[in-house]
């Protein structure tokens, strides 16, 4: 049998067909206790000079896989009797490398000098036993189907930082209430602000907080970043005072606030893109556009803006629209319709893998059990629908690129402790209904802590919980000791999350924050 030679880089040396004899070179055995076609499909042989120049290479597969193998590699006028050639023989199976041998000779006169090289046997993997669940990681990691604190494995064992345990298949405290909460003063007084927590950019892990509104009603201009980590603190002002306005965070950490109303209520037809120094670039939506209490999201480079109230030119205003604007470039500002929501007003929103969904009704139009589905390129389509109807639920984000859905108030009245859950797979959504809230919270806020968990509230008053993504279940939260009114809720990148701005029921906005750190007291 035959084997053919390919001259690499420097054709240096003249290659022979296997198991001839040569005037001058070196004869090449290759063998080892391997089964070919079982513990590999490729055998290799490279030959090159001591410095790594490559010379000549030669592979047998399929039919041609054999050991013991030969070849024969012959002098030439670049490469004179005596010059030493290094030879490596590889043996890989799928593409991976199982065993090599190499060796060195000196190319001799008459029949050639003989170089066997030996494949070491491939070594046993080791049994590492039946995989054991982690306990931490929100993965199912022995397959019986019970990921995390929901594994009786598990019962016991760490879960979370901070003194976590799992118990009763949650992760929680062992006092049952999970949370500390801590107090800073010293931001500006204003309800209902606009608060990101970019992890990326010049602006990563800042709470950066932007307009909303003072004691007397009006719209504010304040934007204010701080870094928790180091205390750093910038202020400064929008181009233009703005309440109700919408903001995003692109990829790289951009900031942008779209829309908004100015004094007396006056829709404010630009956005406002955040410098890293705290100062503003205004760019004017093309053609005008009003956006007022707008859902926003990422849809691949672009935004999807959608219910709300919306108002385009001389148009009425619609709470059912949903809109695609480019974010970037010399046309940003610009936009264009995808068409009418099935959802007569939204109550919520949440980026769903590469897609945007929005569920329940807000609380002036009747409740609904649709949902609506933004897909790139931005296609608008209807999701699938709740099981049951519902006004103001929470929606959130999930970070499996799942979106949760809770809460509010069933028909329009009763308030509901029922949660599900929305999967995009393949390019469809379905609905999944998880196990309920220990109490109703008929107007919850809802947002995601780093570690994946998701904080809700209730504006209604009922206690905090957290939703943990592992289990799918929910457990009591610390809550703030006096209900507010007119706050953000955000999660930072340092873990926290962060209540900002509003005030007590009974008196002004106050200029206080909180963090709430999901570790047991």
């Amino acid at each position: 049998m035959r084997a053919a030679f390919r001259v690499l880089t420097l054709a240096l040396l003249s290659t022979l067909l296997a198991c001839e004899k040569t005037p001058g070179g070196v004869h090449v055995v290759v063998d080892g206790p391997l089964t070919p076609g079982v513990d590999f499909d490729r055998l290799s042989v490279i030959a090159s000079l001591p410095d790594g120049t490559p010379l000549a290479a030669s592979t047998l597969e399929g039919a041609e896989l054999r050991l013991p193998a030969t070849f024969n590699f012959e002098s030439g006028p670049a490469t004179p009797e005596g010059t030493r050639v290094s030879v490596r023989a590889t043996a890989e199976r799928a593409g991976v490398i199982q065993s090599t041998a190499s060796g060195e000779a000196a190319l001799s006169a008459g029949s050639g000098a003989r170089l066997s090289l030996t494949l070491r046997a491939i070594p046993e993997q080791p049994d590492a036993g039946p995989p054991v669940e982690s306990c931490d990681n929100g993965v199912d990691d022995d397959g019986d189907g019970l990921g995390d604190c929901a594994d009786p494995d598990c019962v016991g064992a760490s879960c979370q930082p901070g003194g976590l345990v799992c118990a009763n298949s949650v992760c929680a405290c062992p006092g049952g209430i999970t949370g500390v909460i801590s107090e800073r003063p010293g931001f500006a007084r204003r309800s209902d602000p606009l608060v990101v927590a970019p992890s990326t950019g010049p602006l990563a892990g800042a709470l950066v907080m932007v307009g909303g509104r003072d004691d007397s009603g009006k719209p504010v201009s304040t934007v204010e970043i701080f870094f928790p980590a180091n205390g750093r603190f910038l202020e400064s002002d929008l181009t233009v005072p703005r309440a109700e306005a919408s903001a995003l965070v692109l990829e790289d950490g951009q900031v942008v606030v779209l829309g908004g109303v100015r004094e007396e209520d006056a829709f404010e037809s630009s956005g406002e893109w955040l410098d890293a120094d705290g100062g503003t670039t205004r760019i004017p939506f093309t053609p005008p556009l009003g956006l007022r209490g707008s859902l926003a999201g990422r849809l691949e480079a672009e935004g999807v803006i959608a219910g709300g109230t919306i108002s385009m030119g001389v148009t009425r205003p619609a709470t059912d629209t949903a809109l695609r604007m480019t974010l970037r470039g010399e046309d940003a500002g610009s936009w264009e319709l995808l068409g009418r929501l099935s959802l007569r007003c939204p109550a919520g929103g949440a980026v769903l893998g590469d897609a945007f969904v929005l569920a329940g009704s807000c609380a002036s139009v009747p409740s609904s059990e649709r949902t609506d589905v933004v897909a790139p390129p931005g296609l608008l389509g209807a999701g699938p629908l709740l099981p049951t109807s519902l006004t103001s639920p929470a929606v959130v984000e999930l970070k499996s690129g799942r979106a949760l859905i809770l809460g509010g108030r069933e028909a329009g009245i009763v308030p509901s402790s029922r949660a599900f859950l929305l999967e995009r797979n393949a390019g469809v959504v379905r609905v999944r209904e998880l196990t309920s809230m220990d109490v109703p919270r008929g107007a919850p806020r809802a947002v995601r802590a780093v570690n994946g968990w998701v904080y809700v509230e209730d504006r209604e008053g009922a206690a905090a919980a957290w939703f943990d993504p592992a289990s799918e279940r929910f457990t009591p939260a610390a809550s703030l000791s006096t209900p507010r009114r007119g706050h953000a809720l955000v999660g930072g990148v340092d873990g926290r999350i962060y209540v900002v701005g509003g005030s007590r029921p009974d008196a002004g906005s106050d200029g206080l924050s909180w963090f709430i750190e999901p570790r047991c007291p």
